[in-house]
Protein backbone atom coordinates (compact mmCIF):
# COMPACT_ATOMS: atom_id res chain seq x y z
CA UNK A 1 0.00 0.00 0.00
CA UNK A 2 1.58 3.29 -0.77
CA UNK A 3 1.85 6.01 2.01
CA UNK A 4 2.49 9.39 0.91
CA UNK A 5 4.99 11.71 2.54
CA UNK A 6 3.84 14.85 4.42
CA UNK A 7 3.08 18.05 2.17
CA UNK A 8 6.00 19.72 3.13
CA UNK A 9 8.48 20.11 0.21
CA UNK A 10 11.61 22.03 2.06
CA UNK A 11 9.95 25.48 2.53
CA UNK A 12 9.27 26.89 5.71
CA UNK A 13 6.52 25.88 7.88
CA UNK A 14 4.60 28.18 10.26
CA UNK A 15 7.12 29.86 12.64
CA UNK A 16 7.65 29.46 15.97
CA UNK A 17 4.56 27.02 15.75
CA UNK A 18 6.05 25.06 18.52
CA UNK A 19 7.60 27.48 20.82
CA UNK A 20 7.93 26.97 24.25
CA UNK A 21 5.73 23.47 23.56
CA UNK A 22 7.80 20.68 25.96
CA UNK A 23 8.76 17.97 23.77
CA UNK A 24 10.05 15.01 25.43
CA UNK A 25 12.24 12.82 22.80
CA UNK A 26 12.81 9.52 24.24
CA UNK A 27 15.52 6.89 22.78
CA UNK A 28 17.06 4.09 23.50
CA UNK A 29 20.96 3.68 24.40
CA UNK A 30 22.40 7.59 24.33
CA UNK A 31 25.08 6.34 21.94
CA UNK A 32 25.10 7.20 18.36
CA UNK A 33 23.70 5.64 15.72
CA UNK A 34 21.64 6.42 12.67
CA UNK A 35 17.97 6.82 14.32
CA UNK A 36 20.08 8.80 17.35
CA UNK A 37 21.95 11.17 14.63
CA UNK A 38 18.00 11.79 13.30
CA UNK A 39 16.71 12.50 16.52
CA UNK A 40 19.90 15.09 17.08
CA UNK A 41 19.07 16.65 14.05
CA UNK A 42 15.03 17.13 15.25
CA UNK A 43 15.64 18.10 18.36
CA UNK A 44 18.18 21.06 17.73
CA UNK A 45 16.01 21.91 15.09
CA UNK A 46 13.26 22.48 17.61
CA UNK A 47 15.51 24.12 19.32
CA UNK A 48 17.15 26.84 17.45
CA UNK A 49 13.84 27.07 14.62
CA UNK A 50 10.74 26.64 16.50
CA UNK A 51 12.10 27.76 20.02
CA UNK A 52 10.46 24.60 21.51
CA UNK A 53 11.55 23.25 25.48
CA UNK A 54 12.65 20.26 23.62
CA UNK A 55 14.44 17.08 25.97
CA UNK A 56 16.33 14.34 25.47
CA UNK A 57 15.81 10.92 27.13
CA UNK A 58 18.02 7.45 27.30
CA UNK A 59 16.24 4.51 28.28
CA UNK A 60 18.98 2.32 28.54
CA UNK A 61 23.13 2.26 29.67
CA UNK A 62 24.62 5.46 30.38
CA UNK A 63 26.15 8.52 28.96
CA UNK A 64 27.43 8.16 25.21
CA UNK A 65 28.06 10.08 22.96
CA UNK A 66 24.27 11.50 22.66
CA UNK A 67 24.91 12.90 25.62
CA UNK A 68 27.85 14.87 24.74
CA UNK A 69 26.25 16.52 21.26
CA UNK A 70 23.19 17.45 23.63
CA UNK A 71 25.67 19.14 26.23
CA UNK A 72 27.43 20.92 22.76
CA UNK A 73 24.25 21.79 22.02
CA UNK A 74 22.68 22.88 25.54
CA UNK A 75 19.74 20.46 24.76
CA UNK A 76 18.86 19.14 28.39
CA UNK A 77 18.70 15.02 28.79
CA UNK A 78 18.40 12.57 31.36
CA UNK A 79 18.83 8.43 31.85
CA UNK A 80 15.37 7.21 32.79
CA UNK A 81 15.82 3.63 32.94
CA UNK A 82 13.18 1.63 30.68
CA UNK A 83 10.16 -0.09 32.09
CA UNK A 84 10.76 -3.02 30.21
CA UNK A 85 12.77 -5.05 32.61
CA UNK A 86 12.49 -9.15 32.03
CA UNK A 87 11.13 -10.06 35.25
CA UNK A 88 7.27 -9.76 34.47
CA UNK A 89 6.47 -9.12 38.08
CA UNK A 90 8.16 -5.95 37.83
CA UNK A 91 7.25 -4.77 34.42
CA UNK A 92 3.83 -3.11 35.68
CA UNK A 93 5.72 -1.62 38.41
CA UNK A 94 8.19 -0.22 36.02
CA UNK A 95 5.52 0.94 33.48
CA UNK A 96 3.70 3.05 35.92
CA UNK A 97 6.95 4.29 37.24
CA UNK A 98 7.78 5.56 33.50
CA UNK A 99 4.29 6.95 33.28
CA UNK A 100 4.62 9.05 36.46
CA UNK A 101 8.27 10.37 35.59
CA UNK A 102 6.74 11.70 32.06
CA UNK A 103 3.87 13.16 33.75
CA UNK A 104 6.06 15.29 35.94
CA UNK A 105 7.62 17.13 32.94
CA UNK A 106 4.60 18.14 31.71
CA UNK A 107 5.21 17.03 28.43
CA UNK A 108 2.75 18.58 25.14
CA UNK A 109 4.24 15.43 22.72
CA UNK A 110 6.22 12.67 23.51
CA UNK A 111 8.15 11.58 20.26
CA UNK A 112 9.95 8.32 20.57
CA UNK A 113 12.55 6.53 18.32
CA UNK A 114 12.34 2.75 17.73
CA UNK A 115 10.12 -0.23 18.66
CA UNK A 116 10.56 -0.25 22.40
CA UNK A 117 10.63 3.65 22.83
CA UNK A 118 7.60 3.55 20.79
CA UNK A 119 5.87 1.07 22.68
CA UNK A 120 6.11 1.85 26.19
CA UNK A 121 5.61 5.63 25.47
CA UNK A 122 2.34 4.78 23.43
CA UNK A 123 1.29 2.82 25.98
CA UNK A 124 1.38 5.14 28.40
CA UNK A 125 0.42 8.09 26.78
CA UNK A 126 -3.53 8.10 28.02
CA UNK A 127 -1.71 8.66 31.98
CA UNK A 128 1.35 11.04 30.85
CA UNK A 129 -1.19 14.70 30.40
CA UNK A 130 0.84 14.96 26.91
CA UNK A 131 -1.20 16.37 24.01
CA UNK A 132 0.27 14.29 21.83
CA UNK A 133 2.56 10.76 21.13
CA UNK A 134 3.83 9.26 17.92
CA UNK A 135 4.99 6.09 17.09
CA UNK A 136 8.42 6.27 15.35
CA UNK A 137 9.67 3.19 13.13
CA UNK A 138 13.29 3.29 12.22
CA UNK A 139 13.60 -0.37 10.82
CA UNK A 140 12.22 -3.38 10.06
CA UNK A 141 11.14 -4.92 13.50
CA UNK A 142 14.77 -5.87 14.30
CA UNK A 143 14.22 -4.61 17.97
CA UNK A 144 10.75 -6.43 18.10
CA UNK A 145 10.29 -8.19 20.72
CA UNK A 146 6.31 -10.08 21.26
CA UNK A 147 4.43 -8.56 23.09
CA UNK A 148 0.35 -8.41 23.56
CA UNK A 149 0.60 -4.56 24.21
CA UNK A 150 1.38 -3.69 21.18
CA UNK A 151 -2.06 -3.48 19.42
CA UNK A 152 -3.08 -1.16 22.08
CA UNK A 153 0.23 0.84 21.76
CA UNK A 154 -0.45 1.03 18.37
CA UNK A 155 -3.87 2.17 18.90
CA UNK A 156 -3.08 4.63 21.12
CA UNK A 157 -0.50 6.61 18.41
CA UNK A 158 -2.03 9.37 17.30
CA UNK A 159 -0.02 9.30 13.98
CA UNK A 160 2.74 6.33 12.80
CA UNK A 161 6.00 7.45 11.08
CA UNK A 162 8.03 5.34 8.48
CA UNK A 163 11.19 6.66 7.42
CA UNK A 164 10.84 4.95 3.67
CA UNK A 165 7.97 3.62 2.33
CA UNK A 166 9.63 0.02 2.89
CA UNK A 167 8.82 0.81 6.66
CA UNK A 168 5.34 2.22 5.92
CA UNK A 169 4.87 -1.27 4.15
CA UNK A 170 5.80 -3.07 7.51
CA UNK A 171 3.74 -0.76 9.95
CA UNK A 172 0.33 -1.71 8.00
CA UNK A 173 1.19 -5.64 6.84
CA UNK A 174 3.19 -6.74 9.94
CA UNK A 175 2.00 -4.26 13.05
CA UNK A 176 -1.40 -4.10 11.74
CA UNK A 177 -1.48 0.24 11.62
CA UNK A 178 -4.10 1.89 10.54
CA UNK A 179 -3.03 3.05 7.16
CA UNK A 180 -4.81 6.61 7.33
CA UNK A 181 -2.32 6.78 10.65
CA UNK A 182 1.17 6.50 9.17
CA UNK A 183 3.10 9.15 7.43
CA UNK A 184 6.50 9.05 5.71
CA UNK A 185 9.00 11.55 6.84
CA UNK A 186 12.54 10.87 5.40
CA UNK A 187 15.80 10.89 6.89
CA UNK A 188 17.32 14.55 6.64
CA UNK A 189 21.39 14.41 5.77
CA UNK A 190 23.46 17.11 7.56
CA UNK A 191 27.14 17.13 6.78
CA UNK A 192 28.61 19.32 8.96
CA UNK A 193 32.02 21.04 7.57
CA UNK A 194 35.19 18.90 7.39
CA UNK A 195 37.31 19.21 9.85
CA UNK A 196 40.13 17.96 7.91
CA UNK A 197 40.33 18.38 3.97
CA UNK A 198 41.31 15.22 1.36
CA UNK A 199 44.59 15.99 1.69
CA UNK A 200 44.87 16.01 5.29
CA UNK A 201 42.83 12.79 5.75
CA UNK A 202 45.01 11.02 3.59
CA UNK A 203 48.29 12.04 5.15
CA UNK A 204 46.29 11.06 8.60
CA UNK A 205 45.52 7.52 6.92
CA UNK A 206 49.29 6.98 5.31
CA UNK A 207 47.40 7.30 1.85
CA UNK A 208 48.79 8.22 -1.17
CA UNK A 209 46.38 10.52 -3.55
CA UNK A 210 46.75 7.73 -6.23
CA UNK A 211 45.62 5.04 -3.76
CA UNK A 212 41.62 4.11 -4.66
CA UNK A 213 40.25 3.64 -1.22
CA UNK A 214 36.74 2.57 0.12
CA UNK A 215 34.70 3.43 3.09
CA UNK A 216 31.98 1.65 4.79
CA UNK A 217 30.22 4.07 6.77
CA UNK A 218 28.34 1.73 9.76
CA UNK A 219 28.51 0.63 13.52
CA UNK A 220 29.86 -2.50 13.84
CA UNK A 221 26.82 -4.69 14.72
CA UNK A 222 25.10 -7.95 13.57
CA UNK A 223 22.68 -6.67 11.73
CA UNK A 224 25.11 -5.00 8.83
CA UNK A 225 26.69 -7.53 6.80
CA UNK A 226 30.40 -6.78 7.28
CA UNK A 227 31.31 -10.53 6.50
CA UNK A 228 30.14 -10.12 2.77
CA UNK A 229 31.92 -6.99 2.70
CA UNK A 230 35.75 -8.17 3.77
CA UNK A 231 35.37 -10.97 1.36
CA UNK A 232 34.06 -8.83 -1.46
CA UNK A 233 37.08 -7.11 -0.47
CA UNK A 234 39.79 -9.82 -0.42
CA UNK A 235 38.24 -10.65 -4.73
CA UNK A 236 38.92 -6.84 -5.35
CA UNK A 237 42.61 -7.29 -3.79
CA UNK A 238 43.21 -10.60 -5.89
CA UNK A 239 41.87 -8.81 -8.97
CA UNK A 240 43.76 -5.43 -9.02
CA UNK A 241 46.51 -4.99 -6.20
CA UNK A 242 49.00 -5.09 -8.17
CA UNK A 243 47.55 -2.04 -10.43
CA UNK A 244 46.25 0.32 -7.45
CA UNK A 245 47.06 -1.36 -4.10
CA UNK A 246 43.32 -0.24 -2.94
CA UNK A 247 42.44 0.21 0.65
CA UNK A 248 39.36 -0.56 2.42
CA UNK A 249 38.11 1.52 5.75
CA UNK A 250 35.84 0.74 7.55
CA UNK A 251 33.87 3.35 10.02
CA UNK A 252 31.62 2.64 12.81
CA UNK A 253 31.14 2.24 16.96
CA UNK A 254 32.53 -0.99 17.97
CA UNK A 255 30.24 -3.62 19.16
CA UNK A 256 31.38 -7.60 19.99
CA UNK A 257 31.24 -8.80 16.42
CA UNK A 258 34.56 -6.26 15.96
CA UNK A 259 36.98 -8.60 17.33
CA UNK A 260 35.76 -12.01 14.82
CA UNK A 261 35.84 -8.94 11.78
CA UNK A 262 39.98 -8.60 12.86
CA UNK A 263 40.21 -12.02 12.91
CA UNK A 264 38.43 -12.72 9.21
CA UNK A 265 40.63 -10.02 8.05
CA UNK A 266 43.77 -11.70 9.22
CA UNK A 267 42.66 -14.99 7.95
CA UNK A 268 42.06 -13.57 4.73
CA UNK A 269 45.18 -11.81 4.52
CA UNK A 270 44.12 -8.48 4.18
CA UNK A 271 45.96 -6.80 7.46
CA UNK A 272 47.55 -3.85 5.41
CA UNK A 273 44.65 -3.23 2.93
CA UNK A 274 41.83 -2.67 5.60
CA UNK A 275 41.74 -0.29 8.34
CA UNK A 276 38.95 -0.70 11.46
CA UNK A 277 38.59 3.44 12.28
CA UNK A 278 36.04 2.81 14.54
CA UNK A 279 33.54 5.59 15.48
CA UNK A 280 34.77 8.52 13.54
CA UNK A 281 33.30 12.24 14.46
CA UNK A 282 34.93 14.46 10.89
CA UNK A 283 32.38 12.12 8.72
CA UNK A 284 32.15 14.58 6.17
CA UNK A 285 36.10 15.00 6.27
CA UNK A 286 36.77 11.00 5.80
CA UNK A 287 33.83 10.91 3.11
CA UNK A 288 36.01 13.73 1.13
CA UNK A 289 38.92 11.72 1.37
CA UNK A 290 37.46 8.20 -0.37
CA UNK A 291 36.89 7.45 -4.14
CA UNK A 292 33.63 4.81 -3.05
CA UNK A 293 31.41 4.29 -0.32
CA UNK A 294 30.64 0.52 0.10
CA UNK A 295 27.61 -0.60 2.03
CA UNK A 296 26.93 -4.23 3.13
CA UNK A 297 23.73 -4.92 5.19
CA UNK A 298 20.84 -7.63 5.83
CA UNK A 299 18.03 -4.56 6.87
CA UNK A 300 17.95 -0.84 6.74
CA UNK A 301 15.04 1.52 7.36
CA UNK A 302 16.80 4.29 5.58
CA UNK A 303 20.73 4.26 6.04
CA UNK A 304 22.64 6.99 6.92
CA UNK A 305 25.72 5.57 6.03
CA UNK A 306 24.40 5.83 2.38
CA UNK A 307 22.51 9.20 2.80
CA UNK A 308 25.55 10.76 3.75
CA UNK A 309 27.93 9.35 1.24
CA UNK A 310 25.46 10.57 -1.60
CA UNK A 311 25.51 13.91 -0.15
CA UNK A 312 29.29 13.96 -0.12
CA UNK A 313 29.05 13.34 -3.74
CA UNK A 314 30.55 9.73 -3.68
CA UNK A 315 29.63 6.47 -5.75
CA UNK A 316 27.95 3.71 -4.11
CA UNK A 317 27.82 0.20 -3.86
CA UNK A 318 25.40 -1.38 -1.60
CA UNK A 319 23.25 -4.45 -0.85
CA UNK A 320 20.02 -4.23 -2.83
CA UNK A 321 17.73 -3.82 -0.37
CA UNK A 322 14.14 -2.31 0.03
CA UNK A 323 15.13 0.74 1.83
CA UNK A 324 18.78 1.14 -0.12
CA UNK A 325 16.83 0.41 -3.76
CA UNK A 326 14.26 2.99 -2.52
CA UNK A 327 16.90 6.14 -1.75
CA UNK A 328 19.48 5.96 -4.32
CA UNK A 329 18.67 7.62 -8.22
CA UNK A 330 18.35 5.12 -10.81
CA UNK A 331 21.93 5.84 -12.56
CA UNK A 332 23.00 4.00 -9.35
CA UNK A 333 20.58 1.00 -9.33
CA UNK A 334 23.04 -0.97 -11.41
CA UNK A 335 25.47 -0.95 -8.33
CA UNK A 336 23.35 -2.17 -5.48
CA UNK A 337 23.86 -6.02 -5.55
CA UNK A 338 22.66 -9.00 -3.67
CA UNK A 339 22.77 -9.94 -0.28
CA UNK A 340 25.73 -12.30 1.50
CA UNK A 341 26.76 -12.17 -2.91
CA UNK A 342 30.41 -11.06 -2.08
CA UNK A 343 31.76 -12.02 -6.30
CA UNK A 344 28.90 -9.44 -6.72
CA UNK A 345 29.82 -6.91 -4.78
CA UNK A 346 33.73 -7.35 -5.76
CA UNK A 347 31.90 -6.73 -9.56
CA UNK A 348 30.83 -3.70 -9.06
CA UNK A 349 33.62 -2.05 -6.50
CA UNK A 350 36.05 -3.08 -9.83
CA UNK A 351 33.63 -1.45 -12.24
CA UNK A 352 33.49 1.65 -10.32
CA UNK A 353 37.39 1.96 -9.84
CA UNK A 354 38.26 0.68 -13.55
CA UNK A 355 35.48 3.21 -14.60
CA UNK A 356 38.00 6.49 -13.81
CA UNK A 357 36.82 9.83 -12.30
CA UNK A 358 34.03 10.75 -14.78
CA UNK A 359 31.85 7.44 -13.77
CA UNK A 360 32.55 8.16 -10.43
CA UNK A 361 31.86 11.96 -10.54
CA UNK A 362 28.67 11.14 -12.53
CA UNK A 363 27.65 8.84 -10.27
CA UNK A 364 28.17 11.06 -7.37
CA UNK A 365 26.83 14.00 -8.62
CA UNK A 366 23.33 12.31 -9.13
CA UNK A 367 23.86 11.06 -5.58
CA UNK A 368 24.36 14.06 -4.03
CA UNK A 369 21.27 15.81 -6.32
CA UNK A 370 18.92 12.98 -4.93
CA UNK A 371 19.77 14.11 -1.50
CA UNK A 372 19.42 17.92 -2.05
CA UNK A 373 15.74 17.03 -3.34
CA UNK A 374 14.32 14.15 -1.22
CA UNK A 375 16.85 13.94 2.09
CA UNK A 376 17.45 17.52 3.20
CA UNK A 377 17.69 18.35 6.71
CA UNK A 378 14.69 20.69 6.34
CA UNK A 379 12.25 18.86 4.20
CA UNK A 380 12.54 16.16 7.38
CA UNK A 381 12.37 18.80 9.53
CA UNK A 382 9.27 20.83 8.41
CA UNK A 383 7.55 17.37 8.01
CA UNK A 384 8.12 16.45 11.40
CA UNK A 385 6.36 19.38 12.71
CA UNK A 386 3.43 19.31 10.21
CA UNK A 387 2.83 16.34 11.54
CA UNK A 388 3.30 17.48 15.11
CA UNK A 389 0.94 20.05 14.39
CA UNK A 390 -1.42 18.47 12.80
CA UNK A 391 -2.00 16.12 16.19
CA UNK A 392 -1.97 19.17 18.41
CA UNK A 393 -5.30 20.74 16.82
Amino acid sequence: MKVHPPTSNGQSVQTLALANKRIIIVLGPLELGGSERQALLFARYLKQEQQADVQIWGTMGGPGRVAAVCDEYEIPWRIVPQPWVSERSKRLAGVIGFARRLRSVRPDVILPYMWLPSLICNLVFPYTGAKLCLWNQRDHGLTRIASRFEPRALRNARFLIANSQYIANYLITDLGADPRKVRIVRNGVELAAPELDRAGWRRMLGLSESCFTACMVGNLHQDKDHVTLLQAWKIVLDRTRSANNPVLLIAGRFDNTHEALQKLTRDLGMEDSVRFLGQVQDIAGLLGAVDLSVFSSRSEGSPNGVLESMAAGLPVVATNIPAIREAVPNESLPFLVPAEDPEAMARATIEIMNGGDDLRRSLGDSNRKRVHQQYSKRQACNALVEIILEGLH
